[in-house]
């Protein structure tokens, strides 16, 4: 019988890492009776999870005839269809979407970090695109913390495929295999990739650069005629400073934990009835991390912004 696993992220818990390396691997992959479903050169449906977001019913329901039509075709014995995404969109709606004649054995996969540390990550992924200011409060008072409550996100997927099995992975190396989740999610698929001589790539898959590149790229955001997102995937992130330092004190974030603490009860009792506690917080009992601030003046924001500004005025009249 067929297998079908759902990879839904969430967020900034190495779902690039695994997409690539699913991408850069496909021969290997097929060799072992898996297919990881690409999307064109990508590996990732993140366009599946927008267009369900977004009510777009006609474009949703072609990218799942598109699923099913390579599944029909496929003679794998394992479906892989990947999306950092689906965690925010109604599950039922992805399965009515998808609309399997014969429901394979279905398996559901979530990575999940210590909210604190997911949210300091989606706030470092809004500044990447100058959608919110330097600043953690400013991501809180645009964007909320509701990403943050895994209980609703469990619940709702676990409703929408009561058959399925889910799979809840705590996204911290101590609990991952081999401290990596590329390692992780294929030996959840049965894989030993180390001996099979097809380890994964050590460089990050997506590294967030320094606070200083970030709070400039709220001014290249605000200039008339660029597109910030086009602007920072043409950067060399790799090879520029990357970020240092914490988004919060220990205090506010044990603070934001304790408001998701019945929700992590309830899930802890319901994936690891074992441990004391679904995320370990030994580390906010140390000192106090190093904020990452900004080192930019607001007269030195002034003068890229006119120089910025200038550039692309230029850049314009050229074209």
């Amino acid at each position: 019988m067929a297998r079908l696993v759902l990879h839904i992220g969430t967020p900034k818990t190495g779902s690039t890492a695994i997409q690539r390396y699913a991408r850069a691997h496909q021969p290997y992959l097929a060799s072992r009776g898996i297919d990881f479903l690409l999307r064109g050169r990508l590996a990732s449906y993140n366009d599946l999870a927008i267009s369900l977001r977004g009510g777009k019913h006609d474009a949703a329901a072609t990218i799942a005839t598109d699923i099913r039509k390579r599944m029909e075709e496929s003679d794998a014995g394992t479906f892989v269809l990947s999306s950092e995404m689906f965690t925010g969109v109604d599950p039922a709606r992805l399965r009515d979407a998808l609309a399997l004649t014969a429901m394979p054995e279905t398996r559901i996969i979530g990575y999940f970090r210590r909210q604190d540390r997911y949210l300091e990550s989606s706030y470092k992924q809004k500044m990447k695109t100058g959608k919110v200011a330097p600043g953690f409060q400013n991501y809180v008072d645009k964007f909320g913390i509701r990403g943050g409550d895994y209980r609703r996100i469990v619940d709702a997927w676990q409703a929408a495929w009561p058959e399925a099995t889910f799979i809840f992975r705590r996204f911290d190396p101590v609990g991952l295999v081999r401290g990596d989740v590329v390692h992780d999610f294929t030996a959840l698929l049965g894989l030993d990739i180390d001996t099979d001589g097809k380890p994964p790539p050590a460089e990050p898959a997506n590294p967030t650069p320094s606070i200083d590149l970030l709070d400039l790229m709220q001014i290249v955001a605000r200039i008339p005629g660029v597109d910030a997102r086009k602007v920072f995937r043409a950067l060399p992130v790799a090879d520029l400073p990357r970020f240092r330092g914490r988004a919060m004190e220990n205090t506010a974030a044990r603070a934001l934990l304790a408001q998701f603490a019945d929700g992590n009860a309830a899930l802890c009792q319901r994936f690891f009835p074992g441990d004391n506690a679904l995320f370990a917080t030994d580390d906010l009992d140390g000192p106090e991390p190093e904020i990452a601030t900004p080192s930019f003046t607001d007269d030195q924001r002034r003068i890229i912004t006119a120089l910025l500004r200038a550039v692309a005025e230029n850049s314009s009249g050229a074209s």
